[in-house]
């Protein structure tokens, strides 16, 4: 069977919840993950809380086109992190039937993170969703090691780790790193292409994650062993924000279509 492709928020950040949903039926996507929890000032924030007009325009595009909501995002862990404060996402989530929460640690302490992770897996777990922490190259908890650590040290049955391309490779991770998981604490993948050349600073990484990345197969991230490295059955998740030029149709078709070319390169 075909893997399942989701496509990320942030690939098309400039749609609403139901554009993304229309752009992603249009271009062949099974799933979204949405970004309902603003992640920078300039994130906004969706009325989908509540029984809300937004809320009921996405259930039904979910029904008429069959494009699921994979996933929500996303929970920045702090020292100031209150779990109960995100109840209404987890929510929200339900209603709309995502299966998994997507958080990334900014404090560089490990088990301060472990705690804030523990308390967002308790609240979340009575509406059956999975917490994935992402690591990300440039904040605190940048490494796939750093983030085992962490998800071990919360000890969550709903606790998993999230691995993006980019961020394994800018943090100085490898596929092999991949598979030494044989696939525990994981559910999927996200994954995009980059140059070779790593940013020289936190600074590079941060402009490159949130809008200099490649579509599958155009740069030299090595995906094929990255997807190698983990169950088959994983669906995918496909996050590229690209050129500002590119519509957001543009963007999801050049993913996708990138994406499908790695896929068949493999077989």
């Amino acid at each position: 069977m075909p893997r399942p492709l989701s496509l990320a928020h942030l690939t098309v950040l400039e749609l609403s919840p139901p554009a993304m949903i229309r752009v992603a039926a249009e271009t062949g996507y099974s799933s979204v993950d949405l970004r309902l929890a603003p992640a920078t000032p300039t994130d906004i924030d969706y009325p989908v809380f509540g029984d809300t007009p937004m809320r009921r325009e996405v259930l039904a595009l979910i029904a008429d086109t069959g494009v699921s909501v994979y996933d929500v995002e996303i929970i920045r862990l702090t020292r100031e992190t209150d779990a109960a404060a995100y109840e209404r996402l987890f929510e929200a989530a339900a209603v709309l039937g995502a299966r998994r929460c997507k958080v990334i640690g900014v404090d560089p302490d490990e088990a301060l993170i472990a705690d804030r992770f523990a308390q967002v897996c308790q609240v979340a777990a009575p509406y059956r969703l999975t917490v994935d922490l992402e690591f990300v190259s440039f904040l605190g908890i940048r490494s796939i090691d750093a983030a085992a650590r962490v998800v071990k040290a919360a000890g969550q049955p709903n606790g998993n780790l999230l691995v993006d391309a980019l961020h394994l490779s800018r943090s100085g991770g490898t596929p092999a790193d991949v598979a030494a998981l044989r696939g525990r604490m994981m559910g999927y993948i996200q994954l995009c292409d980059a140059v070779a050349a790593v940013p020289p600073d936190d600074a590079g990484k941060l402009r490159e994650a949130r809008g200099e990345r490649l579509a599958p197969g155009d740069g030299a991230l090595p995906l094929a062993a990255l997807l190698e490295a983990v169950p088959a059955h994983f669906p995918i998740s496909l996050e590229v924000p690209m050129l500002a030029t590119m519509t957001a149709a543009e963007r999801a078709r050049r993913s996708i279509e990138g994406m499908k070319r790695v896929l068949a390169g493999m077989a």
